[in-house]
């Protein structure tokens, strides 16, 4: 029984000559007239092992032994396609743009039963968290704890149907195969599985997998894609920063209490502010063509009141686009391109269409960071609030301490947080979630809240758990700089929206709202610059 590890090269591929770097050496393998493929092997020194450095003073290191790598690749032409099969690290002997994505993951998919799978790895793409799930026997994607709706599929493991498929698959872009199989046997062997990559099967059986999935970063989808991106921001520096379907936001959680600003250099005649915001790109490079490789090269930061950088990260992390191509929805986000199934794009946009705007009307936001905010939110509301930012409650176990809320009043639950990346805002929103979980079940909770409420705001304690929610609405108020009136979240961020709301509904709540605070215009538009620092002139000393 030997494993195999089998690539199928992209159509666009024609030689086996084009898939591989340089510096490898060619060998044709065939018998008789019967040709097999082309093996390709790159050469590798031996060398001493890592550790022989650390007995260098003591032996020497001939003595010590040698290793030696080996990396080889084959290619075998099929019905007009061709495979390559690796052999140690063989891998980064092919080019990384000349494989098919996914070829693995449906070929297995399309190969094995759906109730025989015993691996998937998955990533959970608003935390960027990846993550594999084994069970101790073979199991349905359900039993993995897969969210249809929150997790790319990136990879599976199962038992195929048909045993001439090998005895186990394994499958992400690569197929790995387990089986008996010799040289002659490989172009039978391969044909099976471009047949199974080319059907459609798995929409019947795993009808989610196509609901996003993450493109090859090195692939010819993703160059078009920030071609496009590309031209999208040649347009924003005509228009001061200004165009549809492409921003820049905050791609991870920080301090706002520390936060003075943003800026894109460390030049103190820049200024900072407010927010990220393609306005600020454009003013602080205005001379400059956008380029990938200036979006990767350049850099936006959060700084103090010094202009000392607190965080800092690639334009390109913080760039949001969505964009239709081909009559396909393709979403930039963290940095990576992703492919989102129309279907999915419009159940989603309708879920998030339909959830109530909160009816309060709140204050324009013009404060220092969102600590201020709510503060002045509770002393405008002449009682009606009360202030609960940064009141954590020590629950215990897995939550240990949480916030009920940023503001509370009349059995309104409000959270508030500024416009992000999706990762962000499903912070803002799993935090709703993870407070009204524990309203609802846990058995101490309101005590433990009742004890930072004020007296005009206590909770009902009920009869117990799980407690009656439906006279409670949460609110997710969200700090936006955009001038248009509705609130435009970034795609994923609504994905876990949709989930967050229908749990909190399912859970009882009365009502799920969302909120667009504004901002200032005079806060959004102006740029602080720190005042230099006159500088002390030189004293001259006389020499006698």
């Amino acid at each position: 029984m030997a494993t195999f590890t089998i690539y199928l090269l992209r159509e666009s591929i024609k030689s086996a000559d084009e898939a591989v770097v340089a510096e490898v050496v060619r060998h044709v393998v065939a018998e008789g007239d019967s040709v097999y493929g082309t093996l390709f092997v790159k050469e590798r020194p031996r060398r001493p092992p890592k550790w022989a450095s650390l007995f260098e003073p003591f032996v020497e290191s001939s003595k010590l032994g040698f290793v030696q790598s080996s990396a080889a690749v084959f290619i075998v032409p099929v019905k007009d396609r061709l495979f390559a099969l690796t052999f140690g690290h063989g891998r980064f002997i092919l080019k990384q743009d000349a494989f098919e994505e996914r070829f693995g993951l449906l070929t297995t998919l399309n190969s094995v039963k759906p109730d025989a799978l015993r691996s998937i790895d998955k990533r959970t793409f608003v935390d960027d968290q990846n993550s594999r799930v084994q069970t101790s026997q073979a199991a349905a994607a359900m039993a993995f704890g897969v969210d249809i709706e929150r997790d790319l599929i990136r990879g599976i493991v199962g038992y195929p149907e048909s045993p001439e498929l090998g005895r186990r698959l394994a499958g992400a872009d690569a197929l790995t195969v387990s089986m008996d199989a010799n040289v002659a046997d490989f172009k039978r062997m391969l044909r099976r599985y471009l047949k199974a990559f080319q059907s459609d099967t798995y929409k019947e059986l795993f009808p989610w997998v196509d609901q996003v999935r993450q493109l090859n970063s090195k692939g010819p989808v993703v160059a078009a894609l920030n071609d496009l991106l590309v031209e999208q921001l040649k347009l924003a520096w005509v228009s001061d920063g200004r165009v549809d379907g492409c921003w820049l936001a905050v791609p991870d959680i920080i301090d706002w209490a520390n936060v003075h600003g943003f800026k894109f250099t460390k030049k103190v005649s820049e200024g900072t502010s407010s927010d990220l915001h393609l306005p600020g790109l454009v003013q602080a490079y205005p001379d400059q063509v956008p380029t990938i490789e200036f979006l990767r090269a350049s850099y936006a930061m959060s700084v103090d009141e010094e202009d000392r950088p607190i965080d800092q990260w690639p334009v390109y992390r913080c760039i949001h686009c969505e964009v239709e191509k081909d009559g396909k929805s393709f979403v930039l986000s963290a940095g990576h391109w992703f492919e989102v199934d129309k279907g999915f794009v419009e159940s989603v946009d309708t879920y998030i269409a339909n959830i109530p705007k909160y009816p309060r009307p709140l204050p324009i936001y013009n404060h220092a960071d969102e600590g201020a905010y709510n503060e002045a939110v509770v002393a405008e509301g002449h009682g009606h609030w009360c202030l609960m930012d940064k009141k954590n409650i020590k629950v215990g176990g897995v939550y240990d301490k949480v916030e009920f809320c940023d503001i509370y009043g009349d059995k309104e639950i409000l959270h508030v947080k500024h416009y992000g990346s999706s990762n962000v805002l499903g912070h803002l929103f799993n935090q709703g979630l993870v407070s009204g979980e524990l309203l609802k079940s846990h058995k101490d909770y309101v005590n433990l809240a009742n004890v930072k409420l004020d007296v005009a705001h206590k909770l009902d304690q009920g009869e117990g758990v799980p407690r009656d929610v439906s006279g409670y609405t949460v609110v997710f108020g969200v700090i936006s700089q955009s001038e248009k009136p509705e609130l435009h979240l970034p795609f994923f961020a609504k994905v876990v929206l949709k989930g967050v709301c229908s749990k909190l509904k399912d859970w009882g709540y009365g009502a799920v709202m969302l909120a667009k605070i504004d901002c200032d215009r005079d806060h959004v538009v102006t740029k602080r610059v720190r005042a230099r620092k006159p500088r002390n002139k030189r004293r001259t000393s006389e020499v006698a």
